[in-house]
């Protein structure tokens, strides 16, 4: 007959110890897994509708740039205007 060898309560301490590290590192990397994949879905919106914006100015060098859209981009994206042009900014909303 043979007899079972006792483990150690050092043995016993280690793999608890271990088991709890482990678990830890799982959760963790499941938080940032899920991180990432929001931002993935979020930059991929933003690719999105940058494409359509590169579209619609494609679509504008394809027919020509006309002078309407071009006072357009420049009015709203860059604060360009008229040369004698005031313009009045209402404060007082919001």
């Amino acid at each position: 007959m043979r007899k079972k060898k006792k483990v150690g309560i050092a043995t016993k301490v280690f793999v608890a110890i271990f088991a709890v590290y482990a678990a830890f590192t799982l959760v963790s990397l499941q938080i940032q897994i899920s991180e990432k994949k929001q931002e993935q879905a979020e930059l991929r919106q933003l690719l999105e509708r940058q494409q359509i914006r590169n579209d619609e100015l494609e679509g504008v060098i394809k027919d020509g740039a006309n002078e309407e859209y071009i006072a357009k981009v420049a009015r709203e994206s860059l604060d360009y205007i008229y040369p004698g042009e005031k313009i009045f900014v209402d404060i007082s909303s919001k």
